[in-house]
């Protein structure tokens, strides 16, 4: 057993296995925390170009001993550069919380609608950060509508977030390790009725509350923000959201309702995926 999952279990027992909430946490029935301050203009902070691929022999990774799985070769962060803008940018507004005396740990990736790339740019920032920062990360499927994650690690389902929230497993449980070096992974799990009333509850704030205090960073894929109120739930209980759309003559006006649902939140920026490299536009969008 590994030193994380040790200090977890430890946790577990004196905390949210027992019920006892961390400090300032308490039992949410409504949509959380008022939002306060007028959104600031995003910061285009990573253009992907469209398809990039790893090579066939990939070694900067290790494998894990008890299982050896097939990682999507849209992981492009495990050969590339790709994400250093991105995870750069996350490294800098920690330093800026920090000298505030905030942290910045938990990140929600959301886009405003289907098909936007957030679950490879959560994937990929993850890897990035564990490869080219030495730091551990936790990825986590909060996508209960539609997970994908999985797929992309080259895992199992199995039991996951849904899980944990309704108490059949604790936190080290639910969490596995991944094929890349400091990447810990947790499974959106089994299927529920209503997600957004299992996200909106005390155990979410407690399940974000261990991760932060045993994870450098804690990563969440999830739903994009239109039409469900998962997300909007969720981004009130993060430390910061990484807005992604992909690039097309249509995506300006839903991209500016998704900055406007956001008001209030700390938006690091906007990635702006699927770039063609030689039709980059000045302006993505008016702001």
């Amino acid at each position: 057993m590994s030193k994380i999952h040790q200090a977890m279990k430890r946790a577990e027992r004196e905390g949210l296995a027992t019920g006892i909430v961390p400090s300032g946490l308490q039992e949410r029935t409504e949509p959380a925390v008022p939002r306060e301050s007028p959104l600031r203009p995003p910061i285009h902070d990573l253009m992907l170009p469209k398809n990039e691929s790893i090579p066939n022999s990939v070694t900067d990774f290790s494998v894990s001993a008890e299982r050896k799985t097939t990682l999507d070769s849209r992981l492009v962060a495990l050969s590339s550069r790709t994400y250093d803008g991105l995870r750069n940018r996350l490294s800098s507004a920690r330093e800026e919380a920090r000298a505030g005396g905030k942290d910045l740990k938990a990140i929600l990736v959301t886009g405003v609608g289907s098909g936007d790339g957030k679950s490879l740019t959560a994937a990929n920032l993850s890897i990035s950060i564990s490869k080219d920062l030495g730091e551990s990360v936790l990825l986590v499927d909060a996508n209960l509508r539609a997970p994908s994650l999985h797929r992309l690690l080259g895992v199992d389902q199995g039991s996951g977030l849904s899980d944990v929230l309704q108490g059949s497993v604790t936190v080290s449980q639910a969490i596995s390790r991944t094929d890349i070096s400091n990447v810990c992974f947790v499974t959106a799990g089994n299927r529920v009725e209503n997600p957004t009333h299992l996200l909106n509850t005390r155990k979410m704030s407690e399940f974000l509350a261990l991760a932060k205090k045993h994870f450098n960073w804690v990563l969440l894929d999830s739903p994009s923000l239109m039409p469900q109120p998962d997300t909007d739930l969720m981004s009130a209980m993060v430390d910061a959201v990484v807005l992604v759309t992909r690039s097309s003559p249509s995506s300006a006006s839903p991209l500016r309702d998704g900055i406007q649902m956001l008001q209030g939140r700390n938006v690091l920026g906007v990635v702006l995926n699927d770039v063609d490299a030689h039709n980059v536009p000045a302006q993505p969008f008016e702001r």
